[in-house]
C-alpha cells in the first residue's frame, strides 16, 4: 500500500515537472539536412530563414535550436550537435521579444 502510493505521487511529481518545462519552452526549431523546420511554437519572422543561412554556412545537418523562457528573460539553447561556434551566429539573427524578461523598478523609469 505504501509502496503504492510512493510510486504515484512520483509520477505525479514527473508529470508535473514535465508540464512546467512545456509551459518554458517558447519555440523550437529542428534543423535537418540544412533545412529549418518549426517544430513548437511561433519564432520570430525570418529566424527560421536564418537559421537555414546558418546552417549552409556551417555545413550543419542535424541540430535543434530552442528557445527558454528563464528569470533573465528568453534565451536560445542548442543541441549538442551544433558546435559552440555557431551558437552566436544563431544568436544574430534571432531578434529577443521586446522587454526581455525581468523589469525595471523606478530608477529604471527615469
Amino acid at each position: 500500500m505504501l509502496l503504492t502510493f510512493l510510486i504515484m505521487f512520483a509520477l505525479l511529481g514527473l508529470g508535473v515537472a514535465l508540464m512546467l518545462w512545456h509551459a518554458r519552452l517558447v519555440f523550437s526549431v529542428e534543423l535537418r539536412d540544412g533545412a529549418a523546420r518549426v517544430r513548437r511554437g511561433k519564432p520570430p519572422s525570418g529566424f527560421v530563414r536564418g537559421c537555414e543561412d546558418v546552417a549552409r554556412r556551417y555545413g550543419l545537418k542535424q541540430g535543434r535550436i530552442q528557445a527558454v523562457r528563464t528569470d533573465r528573460g528568453v534565451e536560445l539553447r542548442f543541441s549538442r550537435h551544433l558546435p559552440p561556434k555557431t551558437h552566436q551566429a544563431f544568436r544574430n539573427v534571432w531578434t529577443p521579444p521586446p522587454g526581455g524578461g525581468g523589469g525595471g523598478g523606478m530608477r529604471a523609469t527615469g
